[in-house]
């Protein structure tokens, strides 16, 4: 049974690279922040300038994001930086995510033709050693970040046993079709609300803020 379905949906801004960017997300009442770890990502930050925003910040919980990282490395940098969070992105084994010192976030990439019964499979085996799942659309040379969406209601087919967040071509236009369509708990937020790669756009976070206050009145 699934432990999140009553608590309200909430929303991760990812790819946070300012301490401006991370203080008005916070203050507009995001849930959780995401800072990319991983060198290949045009948002990524240097962990210890993380840690300085992170030393700043109330209220959001903080979220580091790796991609096929070193173990030793990966805690260490999550040591380091203090996030509350480690979102693993790439084919980090269900062994790794035991072994990870942080609440895991395990990324399950979802490719083209992938059915209901496909992605539980896939899942199935980061049960027992993550705290929550996120579903992203795969890339071709990329982990995820695409942009581009899936058929959300192909997550809505399966009784998830951990709280599963979904990202991937999601903004203010379709936010709340995201949440009804996946039925996930947490809405992952990165290029629909920027300007440019890792530059957040105030207008678009409060819109997206102003709808999800609209959301929780509905719910």
């Amino acid at each position: 049974m699934n432990y999140w379905k009553e608590e309200r949906k909430k929303i991760k801004i990812c790819g946070i690279t300012s301490l401006e960017d991370a203080r008005f997300a916070s203050g507009a009442l995001a849930d959780y922040l995401g800072f990319i770890f991983y060198k290949g990502s045009k948002r990524f930050i240097e962990p210890a300038k993380a840690g300085a925003m992170i030393n700043w910040l109330e209220g959001p919980e903080t979220v580091g994001v790796f991609v096929e990282e070193p173990l030793e490395s990966m805690n260490e940098i999550a040591r380091m930086s203090g996030v509350d969070w480690v979102q693993l992105h790439g084919n980090e084994s269900p062994e790794y995510c035991r072994m990870a010192e942080k609440p895991v976030i395990k990324v399950i990439h979802v490719r083209e033709g992938m059915t209901a019964r496909d992605l539980e499979q896939v899942a199935e085996p980061y049960f027992e050693v993550a705290q929550m799942l996120l579903f992203d659309t795969a890339g071709e040379r990329e982990w995820g970040g695409t942009g581009r969406s899936f058929e959300w209601s192909l997550l809505a087919a399966t009784d998830w046993p951990l709280p599963i967040i979904v990202a991937g071509g999601i903004g203010p236009g379709n936010l709340e079709r995201a949440f009804r369509e996946s039925g996930a708990q947490v809405v992952d937020l990165s290029s629909s609300v920027e300007s440019s790669p890792g530059v957040k756009d105030f207008d678009k976070l409060t819109e997206v803020m102003d709808g999800m206050r609209a959301f929780w009145e509905e719910e």
